[in-house]
Formats: structure tokens, C-alpha cells, sequence
């Protein structure tokens, strides 16, 4: 039997290993989604990445046998001290924003696009290997308990992994994230790393336990803030790193590395911002009725901007983003007219009773940071079961101006299936005769709702009856 103390010691190693396993997951997720979008293909490649080494690790934890090896003898504390030593420095480059940009800035000068191919690599480099090693702690550790008691002691195990898991899982995403930010709470991780590494040797001022805390500070480091800073980067939660950019007289909002929102000393708005201001709000800034206008998708909060008489809310799912944009974008308050609603999309959609004159859509900033659960015809119609008679639903879509991908047809053929006889506007240059797939601009699509919208005829040589439907003066 082994003592109080050391049973607790070794639960308490079990609890944080499981701790760090899906902390390090999700935060290897949320720190690819700049390059590669957070849709279900390149989040399953990095839990397939998890899950598969784990099952190895904990195969390969079960058949270690310690003993001599050459010269040396391996034993169990030394063999969970070198995999937690070795987990450590790959996931220093593996979890630090610094070497992530560099890392995808260089698979895509190589010529490697493919944002699944580009996340399969990462986690190959960087994610299996330390999780193999981190999945052999619960069969190591298994070794300093009794045989007798064998199911009873599996489930204390199994339990304080998988209660280790779960604060992994919700404790760092939704406290340590959104409080302290993504790149502190990787550095947290290697601060129960190198504590762990402190927990298991005898000499607590052994090489490698100076080691391990050299890695932790060089870690803490390269995600501080003056790092984040470095690189413009203002907030970076759970949702979004935000970065801004300033030029002498432009301020320019970055959302996961896409250009989301801009606005100059005089007021002025990214183009397609000008362009809805210009067709839907203008016209009623100054209107005796007061219209009900919805942001989907708040960005800088930009969209509106002088309009101090409508009522408006504005929905996005980062609570961060009205202080970021009051801060760096507007450099002032928003006004009494405006609300935020830090809530997801189709959550508010389900909450909300009111109905709306103008609904814009403005969540998707870029192909690989593309909502998919916004994309849908179920998310359109219950966009358009918000709207009044008569009311207009604006949607900015980054697409190819001339159907060149599947995503711009499928999107069209989607949206105008619920939103019929839609006007598309494509705001910037592009060369018409391109067969650049890439080739992206805003794409703004305008639907104003129209009772009579279902009613539809196609003119024929025998069947023509233009005559009569053209409105007559």
C-alpha cells in the first residue's frame, strides 16, 4: 500500500496531465483559426491528431518495462520526467502565436495552400508527438499503485483524467481565455509543465528541472503581451485575435487575420460599408418613423456610424469588440441609438421578438473564416422570418465576382433560394476574363421583401406576356 501523500501526489499528476491534454487541444485549435478557419474539417484533423496518439501513448505507457538501458538506468519517474520535458519544448513552437504565423506564413510561400493540408502538417510537427508522450502518464503512473484493489484503483484514474479533461476543457476556454487571453493561458500550461516536471524529481534544482522552468519562461515570453503587441495584436481571446493597424490617417480592424472594418480621420468606411450606408441607411438617417436596423456581425461597428436617430443592434458573438472598436476604430462611444448584443447569431434570432426594417449580414470576412451555421438556408430563413413587410436584408459575401468557385455558385443558389429576385453588387476591380479560382471580392447582395415574390413566369415564343406585365404608366 503507498501512503496518503503519494497517492494524492500521483491523482493530483494524473488530474493535471488530463488538464493539459485538451487544454493544449483546444488551444492548438483556436490559435490555427486565423489560417485556416474553424470549420468541422480542420477541427476534426486536429482531434484526430489528439486522439490517435493518445490511444497510442497509452499503449505504449502499458508495455514500458524499467531498467537498464546501456549504461543508464530508466525508471518510471525518469522515463514521465523525459516525455513531459520533450511534450514541453515541442509544444513551445507549437502553441506560441509567434512561430504558428511564421510556420503557415512559410507553408504557404511553399507553395502549400490547402488550408486542410496546411493544419494536417501542424499537427503532425507539432501536436501528435507530444500527446503520444503525454498519453503514457496514466499506465506509468498506474505502476505505483497496488494490484489488489485493480478496478478500484482504475476508476480513481480514470476519474481524476477525465475530471483533469474537463477543466481543460471548459476552465481554460471559459475563464482563462476570456479573461486573461489564448496566449497566457498557453503560458499557464507550461507553468503546470514545468511544475509537474518539479513535482516528479528528487533534486528540485536539477538540470533538468532548470530546464523545464527556462523553457516555461521563454514560453511566457513569446506569448506575452509586448510580444502580442509587437505584432498589433490588441485582444486575444476565445473568438478572435483582434490586431490594428494604424496608418497616419486610416485605422484598420484585422479579425483572425481578416480585414473586417476600417475608418479615416473624416469618417470615412471601408468601401462596401459606404456602399450599404449609401443604398439603405442614408435615405431614413433623418426619417420621422424610426426603423429597427440589425447588424449581424458587428466588426467595427462602423456600419451606420453617423446615424444617430434609428434604432440599432448589433450582434456578434466576441464581447470584446465594442470596447476594441470604441477604443481603436471610432475613438469614441457609440451612440445611445446603438446596442450590442454579445450573443451568437441565431441564438439572438431565437431570442429576439422584434421585427426589423434592415438586416445586414455581415459575418463572413473571409473563405477560410467562413461560419458555416451562418451559411445555411435554415439561418436565412429565420433571417427573413425577422423582417417587416417590405423590409431589406443586405448580405457581404467575400465570393468570386464571376461564379469562378463552388463556394460563390452554392452561396448564390442558397441565399436567393430563400431570398429570390436578389440584386448583386461587386464592389472593386477583377479582371473578367480570370480563371483565378482565388479570386475574391465583396460580393453585396440586396433583397427587399415583396409579397407577390413567389409569383414566377418564363416567356416563351408561344406564352409571351410582356405586354401586360410591364407596369403601365
Amino acid at each position: 500500500m503507498i501512503d496518503l501523500r503519494l497517492s494524492l501526489t500521483l491523482f493530483l499528476i494524473i488530474f493535471l496531465e488530463g488538464y493539459v491534454v485538451l487544454s493544449s487541444e483546444l488551444l492548438a485549435i483556436r490559435q490555427v483559426i486565423p489560417y485556416a478557419g474553424s470549420g468541422t474539417d480542420t477541427v476534426s484533423i486536429i482531434i484526430a491528431a489528439v486522439l490517435m496518439p493518445l490511444a497510442f501513448g497509452y499503449q505504449a505507457g502499458g508495455q514500458f518495462i524499467q531498467g537498464w538501458d546501456g549504461e543508464k538506468y530508466v525508471s518510471i519517474r525518469k522515463k514521465l520526467i523525459f516525455n513531459l520535458i520533450v511534450s514541453q519544448s515541442i509544444l513551445l513552437f507549437g502553441l506560441s502565436y509567434f512561430v504558428i504565423d511564421i510556420f503557415f506564413t512559410e507553408l504557404f510561400r511553399s507553395g502549400i495552400t490547402n488550408r486542410i493540408l496546411q493544419v494536417t502538417i501542424y499537427s503532425l510537427v507539432f501536436i501528435v508527438s507530444p500527446v503520444y508522450l503525454l498519453g503514457q502518464t496514466i499506465p506509468l503512473i498506474s505502476n505505483y499503485f497496488s494490484k489488489e484493489q485493480l478496478s478500484k484503483i482504475t476508476g480513481k484514474i480514470l476519474f481524476f483524467s477525465t475530471l483533469g479533461s474537463f477543466m481543460g476543457a471548459v476552465f481554460s476556454t471559459l475563464v482563462l481565455m476570456a479573461i486573461f487571453g489564448v496566449h497566457h493561458t498557453v503560458s499557464i500550461n507550461f507553468i503546470i509543465l514545468a511544475s509537474l516536471i518539479t513535482l516528479l524529481n528528487k533534486d528540485k534544482q536539477s538540470r533538468t528541472v532548470l530546464l523545464s522552468w527556462a523553457i516555461t519562461i521563454f514560453a511566457m515570453l513569446m506569448n506575452s503581451n509586448i510580444m502580442m503587441n509587437s505584432m498589433g495584436i490588441v485582444n486575444n481571446n476565445q473568438y478572435n485575435t483582434v490586431q490594428i493597424h494604424h496608418t497616419e490617417n486610416e485605422r484598420h480592424l484585422f479579425l483572425n487575420r481578416n480585414y473586417s472594418s476600417m475608418m479615416d480621420n473624416d469618417g470615412n468606411v471601408h468601401p462596401y460599408i459606404a456602399f450599404m450606408d449609401q443604398k439603405a441607411i442614408m435615405p431614413i438617417w433623418k426619417s420621422a418613423e424610426k426603423r429597427n436596423i440589425l447588424i449581424l456581425g458587428a466588426g467595427g461597428f462602423t456600419i451606420g456610424a453617423p446615424d444617430k436617430n434609428n434604432h440599432y443592434d448589433f450582434v456578434d458573438i466576441d464581447p470584446d469588440l465594442k470596447d476594441i472598436a470604441e477604443t481603436y476604430i471610432l475613438e469614441g462611444r457609440l451612440s445611445k441609438n446603438k446596442h450590442f448584443h454579445p450573443i451568437p447569431a441565431r441564438a439572438f434570432l431565437n431570442k429576439t421578438d422584434l421585427l426589423y426594417d434592415l438586416i445586414i449580414l455581415d459575418a463572413y470576412h473571409g473563405a477560410a473564416n467562413l461560419p458555416e451555421h451562418l451559411a445555411t438556408k435554415e439561418f436565412f430563413e429565420h433571417v427573413k422570418e425577422k423582417l417587416k413587410p417590405g423590409g431589406v436584408v443586405m448580405a457581404n459575401f467575400i465570393a468570386s465576382p464571376t461564379f469562378g468557385n463552388d463556394f460563390s455558385r452554392n452561396i448564390h443558389t442558397t441565399f436567393t433560394e430563400v431570398f429570390p429576385y436578389s440584386d448583386r453588387e461587386i464592389l472593386g476591380e477583377y479582371n473578367l476574363w480570370s480563371d483565378n479560382k482565388s479570386n475574391t471580392v465583396n460580393a453585396v447582395y440586396t433583397y427587399k421583401h415583396n409579397e407577390n415574390e413567389k409569383t414566377k413566369k418564363i416567356y416563351t415564343d408561344n406564352h409571351n406576356t410582356i405586354y401586360l406585365d410591364i407596369p403601365k404608366q
